[in-house]
């Protein structure tokens, strides 16, 4: 996999991300996903955990928490509580995280 000079701090950084890709990749058990959707200091790591992760609850959390807006994005882009969405399209601080849950409110019917 090719990284950005400068991406991560050291070499041990890289391999540490690289351990967390495998292991969410070939991960079955939707705790540990869940775990490292919401825990991992690498983003694209929780990123791509929340692209495998179902349970509602889990992609509310991320959605609502998560520090970083491609995380996030991914998580609304899988919600289905009307209630959740609304609260984000009118009350999040970011314009683009708030168009993309007006867009998915639409896009299931509840506008």
């Amino acid at each position: 996999m090719a990284h950005r000079v400068g991406f991560f701090k050291d070499k041990f950084s890289r391999e540490k991300y690289e351990e967390y890709i495998e292991a969410v990749r070939s991960e079955e058990d939707s705790r540990v996903l869940a775990d490292f959707a919401l825990n991992n200091d690498f983003s694209n790591v929780r990123l791509e955990a929340t692209n495998r992760i179902d349970d509602e609850s889990v992609l509310v959390k991320v959605a609502l928490n998560d520090s970083n807006k491609k995380v996030r994005m991914a998580a609304i882009r899988k919600i289905h509580d009307e209630f959740v969405l609304a609260d984000i399209a009118s009350n999040d601080s970011g314009r683009s995280i708030r168009q993309l849950a007006s867009e998915r409110l639409e896009e299931l019917g509840y506008r």
